[in-house]
């Protein structure tokens, strides 16, 4: 008899562990997110709205050295009979000119792009069945306006003709 009921306490143990593994809300709405395209496509719009990836800057730094040589001779000549002798030697100048270009690139999130886009697309065509409810409500209201006015002059003719009979 101990081990009938020892068994049997195995056996509930085991039904309990499953149906708490199989009837988990979490799991459940994993695999509903998981396994269905649309249900994925709202959780993962919602949570990139809420918490928007961070744009990247990639600054790149380009230097390009450019060195000039100017040459310049100068000298000292002194003139003896026609004849020209140099008493100093000449001076070479090296000028380095560095030329540096600073480019900034951002990167984007491409499915944070998506989600605005396919946003914007929502509301234009939220926007346009709108303004399409719009005129035709305002359509309506100018025909209202138009057969009160109507039923307004028929009754006066209506009861002016009935008021005149003997």
């Amino acid at each position: 008899m101990a081990t009938k009921a020892k068994l049997f306490i195995v056996y509930i143990v085991i039904l309990i562990t499953i149906f708490l593994i199989a009837c988990n809300p979490i799991r459940k709405a994993e695999r509903l997110v998981l396994n269905n395209r649309d249900a994925s496509n709202r959780v993962f719009n919602t949570l990139a709205l809420e918490r928007p990836c961070a744009n990247d800057t990639m600054v790149v730094t380009l230097s390009d050295t450019t060195i000039l040589q100017d040459t310049i001779f100068d000298y000292k000549r002194d003139t003896i009979n026609n004849v020209i002798t140099l008493t100093e030697k000449g001076k070479t100048i090296v000028k380095t000119i560095k030329v540096v270009d600073i480019k900034t690139a951002y990167v984007q999130d491409m499915r944070m792009v998506a989600i605005l886009s396919d946003s914007v697309r929502f509301y234009k065509l939220l926007y346009q069945a709108e303004h399409k409810y719009k005129k035709k409500a305002e359509s309506r209201f100018w025909w209202l306006i138009i057969a009160i006015v109507s039923i307004l002059i028929l009754k006066r003719y209506v009861w002016s003709f009935l008021n005149t009979l003997p």
